[in-house]
């Protein structure tokens, strides 16, 4: 009898260790492969992270959630989150990529502010959009406020994989202009420097868009919207985490 017991109580507890890994949901999120993308996010030596992972953490700790970073290039990425590869991304927004997202009922909850424009060479700075015959740009991304310049062909883009490359061709004048997340840049130059001349600068009267990144995801819109809802109410939370990567 007792033999039995113990075969019995056995049998429960190996039935029992499945539904305790299943407790903590696993999801995975694309992110962006950028290495110096800082304070929003940085992909380097094998490590993602950044304000943007250090928020998408403390979100997944109060939900029982693991959260499983995909590092991708970003045409990649969207291209897998539109098939249903990837669980959420990371950042999106509701004006990104439309046409490929098609009719598609995604869920966004805001994070991050930013502001995507056009940095300049100190010397250039008001001179107006008509003197950037050459756009630089990173990898992926598409400079909106430009697209009816570079589709008229009164100005071409010219693409970087790394940040490193787009700002020195900046200052080396072989762009006119580098359009990418003002903010990002000004990390960069803050905390990296720079040998060879002075930081580029951001025009703020040269055409540019401002608004948020996003968390995103069609197949779990309970948990954006638990993201929205996070975001929310733990504002003192979300401020040290900001002062900790210096966001200004």
């Amino acid at each position: 009898m007792k033999r039995r017991h113990l075969l019995l109580s056995a049998l429960l507890t190996t039935a029992a260790a499945p539904a305790r890994a299943q407790a903590r949901r696993i999801y995975t999120v694309g992110v962006e492969d950028y290495e110096n993308f800082l304070p929003y996010s940085e992909w380097k030596n094998g490590v993602y992270s950044g304000l943007g992972r250090d928020m998408l953490d403390a979100f997944a700790s109060t939900r029982g959630l693991e959260f499983r970073y995909v590092v991708l290039p970003l045409k990649r990425r969207d291209a897998m989150f539109v098939r249903g590869d990837l669980d959420f991304i990371f950042p999106d927004n509701p004006n990104w990529v439309t046409t490929l997202k098609g009719n598609l009922r995604i869920a966004y909850a805001p994070m991050m502010e930013f502001t995507d424009g056009v940095l300049v060479r100190p010397q250039d700075l008001g001179k107006g959009v008509a003197r950037i015959k050459v756009l630089g740009i990173p990898n992926g991304f598409t400079p909106y406020p430009y697209q009816q310049l570079i589709n008229s062909g009164q100005m071409r883009i010219e693409e970087s994989v790394q940040y490193d490359r787009l700002y020195e061709k900046l200052q080396r004048g072989r762009v006119d202009g580098a359009y990418l997340n003002t903010r990002i840049a000004e990390y960069y130059f803050a905390h990296a420097g720079t040998d060879s001349g002075e930081a580029p600068v951001f025009d703020p009267d040269l055409p540019h868009a401002s608004g948020h990144w996003y968390l995103s995801s069609y197949k779990h819109p309970a948990e954006v919207l638990a993201m929205r809802d996070f975001m929310r109410d733990r504002i003192a939370q979300v401020e040290e985490m900001k002062q900790r990567w210096k966001w200004r």
